[in-house]
């Protein structure tokens, strides 16, 4: 997989539940945006009335996002149904991504430097397919492509759920932080990655 904004060919493995597991770089999602908004939306259809689904719109984000340096998004397919995706980008030595955190790790927790941290903005999965490791299946398959030497991402703070989800996966709480004006606290959680 390619971690530049050029064109590529989907690469496919096999994936749990009998589905495919493709992964896209940024001019590929930006081609289709409407396709993974759809998607989104879909998962999301009772909470879009909430701040931290609707503004921005995600159509926005993952179009300001695809544009970013090491942005990849791995998807589970079934035929040309989408089970779920994750997406992530590499964060930049300016990045805001820490801006608001409390309580404050210091500055060399958050200083960024070429490929130290990926962020992870969405994992999601279709509710005909939650329950079948399609989340994790996902979730390691973009990893497995990452050379930086963390991730980080934010949940909201009252999502149990995906808290304890994230856990499972390696991940830790750090602090919290609003991401956008008038988001639900989330809760900034992190992996360390090992690349062997």
């Amino acid at each position: 997989m390619s971690h530049s904004n050029s064109a590529i060919a989907p690469t496919h493995t096999a994936a749990s539940a009998g589905l495919l597991i493709e992964h896209y770089d940024g001019a590929a999602v930006a081609a289709e945006t409407k396709r993974w908004a759809r998607i989104y939306e879909d998962v999301y259809a009772e909470a879009l009335g909430l701040s931290d689904h609707s503004d921005p719109p995600i159509s926005d984000r993952l179009l300001r996002h695809a544009g970013r340096p090491g942005f990849a998004l791995v998807a589970a397919l079934g035929g040309d149904d989408v089970a779920g995706f994750v997406y992530g980008y590499t964060l930049p030595p300016d990045s805001l991504w820490w801006d608001g955190l409390t309580p404050d790790p210091g500055a060399e927790s958050t200083r960024e430097y070429p490929e130290r941290t990926v962020a992870v903005c969405e994992l999601l999965v279709r509710a005909q397919w939650r329950r079948s490791r399609i989340g994790h299946a996902l979730f390691e398959a973009f990893l497995a492509e990452r050379r930086e030497e963390r991730a980080t991402a934010l949940v909201a703070a009252d999502n149990d759920v995906m808290l304890a989800t994230c856990t499972k996966y390696g991940f830790s709480s750090i602090g919290r932080m609003e991401p956008y004006p008038g988001w639900r606290p989330h809760m900034m959680i992190m992996r360390h990655l090992s690349h062997s």
